[in-house]
């Protein structure tokens, strides 16, 4: 019978030791040519995902992720068109995302 309490016990204070935060992983560089399917599994989801209309009528996706480092972090965009990675960082996203551009989402 003291066995059961102690695994009860044991059980109910592992319930109340989840945590609310959010598992982040760790940035790894992705590859020219992947798929958004290939970048999501490699890199998770995103944290935030902008969508431009180009004066071309090209669609460019930004995925972004934030990179941690200790108490600092820092957002990485992955492009995106006809569903590959074509280019990241904020270079990258700076080089390609012009006034013009119209901003779906």
């Amino acid at each position: 019978m003291r066995n059961f309490l102690i695994i009860g016990l044991c059980l109910s204070l592992l319930g109340c030791a989840t945590s609310s935060e959010k598992i982040v992983k760790p940035f790894v560089e992705p590859q020219y040519g992947m798929t958004k399917l290939q970048m999501i599994g490699l890199l998770g989801k995103p944290d935030s995902i902008e969508i431009y209309k180009k004066s071309d009528q090209t669609r460019v996706e930004f995925y972004i992720y934030v990179r941690k480092y200790g108490s600092s972090q820092d957002k990485v965009p992955v492009c995106l068109i006809d569903q590959k990675i074509v280019g990241w960082g904020k270079t990258f996203y700076e080089d390609h995302v012009s006034t013009d551009d119209i901003r779906i989402k």
